[in-house]
């Protein structure tokens, strides 16, 4: 056969022929297919590049739907290619773009020769046989065309030029499920692709060999469409970790493990791989939606899921809904219900609020009665009287919210059409199901419009302005913390008359809305929008109140509950008085439809649009999938620390953490809350940490404890940590970096030492701890220096590799690298977190510019020689000259403890003296790092505002970062006194501040963990203070986690169990409210503590939420000194407004009596907030 031999040209012939097929037009190409166009290119289906197929499938199908000619030269030969690509090719894409090319034409056929539509549905296991018949028996031969004519073709101009090769893997495994569930995944497929078309986005390809996959996985089955945005905001956010399922049999159970072993990922930039898993994935977190939300998949597994079928058709019940809506005091439509039992649970018969439910018993005339009166008693109700029309509709069963019956409008004077409507309805009812006769009502009318038109051109061109009404569609999320949230609030307009839909109306914010309505006070708006938001949040809280009730069974599952919902409401105005109305909810609907118009979740330029909170949608799901992920993992603690470490324990059970606890205290009270618990008497020497940690790792061994994390929430026991991470092989920053952060000093001159270089990322010109001098190097000696350095830690590296003792004894591999987290077949390895590698950006400043002039003191000539060189005026100072005013400072201390502001060298001398004298060793002031030494650091002062910023790492990258704002300090020393959350500062102002925390972070060395970086933002941008190389103390883990849903004890806990902590957003998470707090120390407060003010009552008003509690000390401890720390924090959180949180603040620190000026002026010390 002629034509066969194109298959032997090369490739890039054949396209090119195929290209200009293409481009000649519809009429070049009917003229060639009377000479065999069409069967020449059926056979290059037969190729074996996937490429040259792909295409030719392509302009194909072009053809054949140009003209009804060129479908009738599709003959027998093109037929038969066409059955075998769809039979034999390997490729996915092939096999989809073949069969779905062959319904196309056999479509146009049917329509053609008046043949059966019958023929187009799901067919039996004979499709290609039944097909082979119907195409071979049905049209004569077609001619043929030589090779070398079609080659001749190359000779024509070309500017055609097409996509990529679409070539997915095999999307139908041997031995799957029947065609109809096959044809039903193409469709699914099909949808997809379209959808991704449409937003403009590459479909979706094959997964490269080789990617890794991390350990996270959300998963959605069905159909693409209501969960598209979270799915591309998920695959942004965490490359490789969001899931589609287009089958059940994708899916499989283990136990009580839901796995997935094939699925579309979608991974950066909306792109998306078809890939196949062995081993299958784990799922964390699961939703479901049409045509598969009733299958129940995930039943009978632990896994976390945002719903199920049992809760899809229990909220999408709108009599079932406004019943319980009623019970809460929640507007509703005055509604009638007549159902046929049995309802949903707890539906009874009766009157709740302004619904009435009547229970059916069909038959007779008696009956046929009864339920007129019903229906003239509610025409002629209060509630109905007052409306022109009334809306009839169906509910429950098959009307579900996402698909309902569509509302009739009738009007309220005709009874009789009324009940003819009534009555034609409730005969067709199924058990469970209702007719639902409810009020209309009235929207909020437009405002007067001010005509700008002059009476000529309005006689000559009357405007039709229709009666327009608007309905506003909330979406709302669960947070961590069971709280709702508001994810998006956006209106639909449409003429009053007609109902408004979903599907057929686009959305725009509630303040365009409200403008182009006649009301475009700014005022109005914002207050229209609390009372939109305030009523769908109380909706929200509804669903989770009731669903709190339910058990597991009613659920559809352990992990079964409604992470995300959309409430429809719209304002009714009786006179002078707007009222929400909420009319049901949607479970996937109301995000579904809502996805464009706001921008997909791919543009992540535009934070801030209005009724958008972005980052709500994923907060939870991938909350709840860490923590799936955690359940059961073993966690080395070391150090329990004092009452201000409580909370550590109790959460730990609520993960279901099991922790392994090493503490010098044996009768701690910590020791009973925990699965292990290890005493270490002289734990506190920390000159000895080598030592300690070869008795945990022998500890360790000898119970056959194998811990997956090691982490440490104490200030003093960071290095031990370190160098126990390096010891077993866990995840963790190295202990030459986290020396580094301890020694307030040593993290300044190190960062001050570091240079960029347009050839090396970093040179280090660092040299060792205790010397006051030599820090200006020059440049002839900076390499040496540079090579010293290295020498030394890579010294100290080896003297802390011990090797791992689980590898050598256990068998236990060495832990070196985290999975990859992305299906970029380009990214690179994960850094190793076992090696030292200071890191300075590229694209920012160096850290070197955030760092200040200081020194490490241990005895009087360190003060003289640094100060010696101090000139009296402003110029600039060396690196290693310090000037005054200096702040000192215990050099490993914690708390502020032993802080003063020195004015000169006589000053700095007496302070280090008494410093000196008071605390020597750890016994002196448990806690605040005696153990270590007591040496100290003279810093320069710097100006400004003092900040706090947390953050989460993960292999240097930027997890999650908050700001938070502190008062000034109180003299002469500088303990902590008021603070604010979110910060005050500007946007910019706040990168500046995150910017520069995780930088220097970096420079030091520190990529995996939660540490908290205090730092100061002068006129010149920040300057750092010191790293804590720990989590945030004090009540930045409480406010965190009350404002933001993040727990920073459980993100420390996943980083050094070695998964990441992904966050939707690492900076951009929208805050819950406003945090003000003040600290309470005894030196000021002490009566009233005992009296006003007492422990028992700052208790009982946080169980009522007046205030938040952060106790800090136990109540024995209430003893002032020269040297102390707060005792507690009391915050104040505002929903709306900062400066309302500071106001009733200080209203009820005044009546605590906590508020005394001027020693302890509350007002002054949150005036800087301001």
């Amino acid at each position: 056969m002629a034509s066969v031999s194109l298959c032997h040209y090369p490739t890039n012939q054949v396209l090119r022929v195929l290209g200009n097929i293409a481009h000649q037009g519809r009429e070049y190409c009917l003229h060639l297919a009377k000479a065999g166009l069409l069967s020449a290119l059926t056979a290059t289906l037969k190729m074996a590049d996937p490429e040259v197929v792909t295409f030719s499938l392509e302009v194909l199908g072009q053809l054949l739907a140009s003209d009804p000619q060129l479908a009738e030269e599709f003959g027998e030969h093109s037929g038969h290619s066409l059955l075998e690509a769809i039979q034999y090719n390997s490729q996915e894409t092939i096999r989809i773009r073949a069969t779905h090319l062959l319904e196309c034409h056999l479509k146009q056929l049917c329509m053609s020769y008046s043949l059966p539509l019958c023929l187009l549905l799901p067919p039996p296991p004979l499709l290609f046989l039944n097909l082979q018949f119907f195409l071979c028996g049905s049209f004569p031969g077609c001619h043929l065309v030589t090779a070398d004519t079609m080659l001749s073709l190359s000779a024509l101009p070309s500017t055609i030029v097409h996509s990529p090769p679409f070539s997915p893997g095999r999307l139908f495994a041997t031995g799957e499920q029947g065609a109809g569930s096959s044809s039903q995944q193409v469709v699914l497929f099909q949808t997809l692709q379209e959808a991704l078309r449409e937003i403009d986005l590459p479909e979706t390809q094959d997964m490269p060999q080789g990617v890794n996959h991390s350990q996270l996985c959300v998963c959605v089955l069905g159909s693409p469409l209501p969960y598209l945005s979270l799915l591309l905001e998920a695959g942004q956010r965490s490359p490789g970790d969001a899931l589609l399922c287009l089958s059940p049999s994708w899916l499989s159970r283990s136990s009580s493990s839901l796995l997935v072993h094939k699925a579309v990922v979608f991974d950066l930039g909306g792109r998306t791989f078809l890939s196949n898993f062995n081993p299958p994935r784990m799922v964390t977190y699961f939703l479901s939606c049409e045509p598969w939300a009733e299958g129940e998949v995930s039943r009978e597994t632990d896994c976390p899921s945002g719903g199920s079928g049992l809760l899809g058709q229990f909220w999408g019940d709108v009599l079932n809904t406004r019943v319980l809506l009623q019970k809460a005091k929640i507007h509703c439509p005055p509604t009638l219900a007549f159902l046929l039992p049995p309802g949903q649970v707890g539906l009874s018969e009766g009157t709740v609020g302004g619904v009435k439910v009547v229970h059916l018993e069909m038959g007779g005339e008696e009956w046929k009665n009864s339920i007129r009166n019903e229906v003239d008693a509610f025409l002629d109700s209060d509630r109905a009287r007052g409306a022109e029309r009334v809306v009839l509709r169906c509910s429950g069963g098959r009307f579900m919210a996402d698909a309902p019956s569509p509302p009739v409008y009738l009007s309220r004077n005709n009874r009789e059409e009324v009940w003819d409507k009534v009555s034609y309805l409730l005969p067709h009812l199924h058990p469970g199901e209702a007719v639902l006769l409810e009020t209309y009502c009235s929207p909020l009318k437009p405002g007067l419009r001010v005509e700008d038109r002059t009476w000529e051109q309005y006689t000559d061109c009357r405007p039709q302005v229709p009666d327009l009404s608007f309905r506003l569609c909330a979406i709302l999320t669960r947070s961590p913390l069971d709280l709702p949230l508001l994810y998006k609030l956006v209106c639909r307009v449409g003429a009053s008359n007609a109902p408004l839909s979903h599907c057929h109306s686009l959305s725009q914010s509630l303040e365009t809305t409200l403008s182009e309505c006649g009301f475009p006070d700014p005022t109005m708006a914002t207050a229209l929008r609390r009372l939109a938001t305030d009523t769908a949040l109380s909706s929200f809280r509804v669903v989770m109140e009731t669903e709190s009730r339910m058990s597991a069974e009613q659920r559809g599952g352990t992990g079964a509950q409604t992470d995300m919902i959309g409430v429809d409401l719209l304002f009714t105005s009786d006179g002078s008085i707007i009222t929400p109305v909420v009319l049901g909810f949607h479970p996937s609907l109301c995000l579904h439809s809502s996805m464009l118009e706001l921008g997909t979740a791919m543009d992540t330029s535009n934070s801030e649009i209005e009724g958008w909170n972005k980052g709500t949608l994923l907060l939870t799901p991938l909350t709840r999938s860490q923590c799936y992920l955690m359940q059961g993992k073993t966690v080395l603690v070391v150090g329990a620390g004092g009452h201000s470490k409580k909370f550590i324990w109790t959460a730990a059970k609520q993960y279901k953490l099991k922790i392994l606890l090493v503490d010098s205290d044996p009768a701690h009270f910590a020791s009973q809350l925990v699965d292990n618990f290890l005493s270490l008497p002289d734990l506190p020497d920390h000159r000895r940490d080598d030592q300690h940690c070869s008795r945990i790792c022998d500890w360790l061994l000898s119970s056959g404890l194998r811990p997956d994390g090691c982490v440490c929430f104490w200030d003093d026991c960071v290095v031990l940590v370190a160098l126990l991470c390096d010891r077993l092989g866990l995840r963790g920053p190295p202990p030459e970096a986290i020396r580094i952060a301890k020694e307030k000093s040593r993290t300044h001159r190190h960062l001050l030492s570091l240079l960029t270089s347009t050839r090396n990322n970093v040179i280090s010109v660092e040299q060792p701890s205790g010397q006051a001098d030599g820090l200006v190097v020059r440049r002839g000696r900076q390499q040496s220096s540079m090579v010293n350095m290295e020498e030394d830690s890579m010294k100290a590296m080896a003297d802390f590799d011990r090797g791992d003792i689980f590898s050598e004894s256990m068998g236990k591999p060495k832990a070196t690298s985290s999975p990859s987290s992305s299906t970029s077949p380009s990214s690179s390895s994960p850094h190793s977190f076992g090696n030292f590698h200071p890191t300075a950006p590229l694209l920012s400043p160096s850290p070197s510019s955030y760092a200040v002039p200081c020194i490490h003191v241990e005895s009087y000539l360190d003060l003289e020689k640094a100060t010696g060189g101090v000139k009296g005026g402003a110029g600039g100072a060396g690196v290693g000259v310090v000037r005054f005013p200096a702040i000192m400072k215990l050099e490993y201390g914690a708390g502020a403890v032993g802080v003063r502001k020195v004015r000169s060298l006589e000053e700095s001398l007496a302070h280090f003296e008494r410093i000196g004298g008071d605390l020597r060793e750890e016994t002196d002031y448990p806690g605040i790092g005696l153990g270590w030494s007591n040496a100290m650091t003279l810093m320069e002062y710097v100006g400004g505002t003092e900040h706090d910023v947390d953050l989460v790492l993960f292999e240097g990258r930027l997890e999650a970062a908050f700001v938070s704002d502190n008062g000034p300090t109180r003299a002469p020393a500088f303990t902590e006194t008021a603070a604010q959350m979110p910060s005050g500062l500007a946007r910019d102002k706040r990168v500046q501040l995150i910017q520069a925390a995780h930088h220097a972070c970096l420079g030091c060395g520190l990529r995996d963990g939660v540490f908290n970086v205090e730092l100061k933002m002068t006129e010149v941008g920040p300057r750092l203070i010191e790293i804590n190389a720990r989590m945030g103390g004090f009540y930045l883990r409480d406010w965190i986690h009350q404002l933001y849903g993040v727990d920073m004890l459980m993100s420390a806990f996943m980083v050094s169990c070695g998964i990441r902590p992904c966050l939707p957003s690492a900076t951009a998470l929208p805050a819950r409210g406003h945090f003000a707090g003040v600290m309470v120390v005894v030196s000021q407060h002490l009566q009233a503590l005992r009296d006003t003010a007492s422990p028992d009552r700052l208790r009982k008003l946080h169980e009522d939420g007046a205030l938040r509690l952060n106790q800090l000390a136990d109540e024995d401890e209430l003893i002032s000194g020269e040297y102390e720390e707060p005792f507690c924090n009391i915050g104040v959180r505002d929903a709306h407004n900062a400066a309302n949180a500071r106001q009733r603040l200080l209203a009820l620190c005044q009546g605590l009596g906590l508020h005394c000026p001027p020693r302890y002026d509350l007002g002054y010390f949150m005036s800087h907030f301001q």
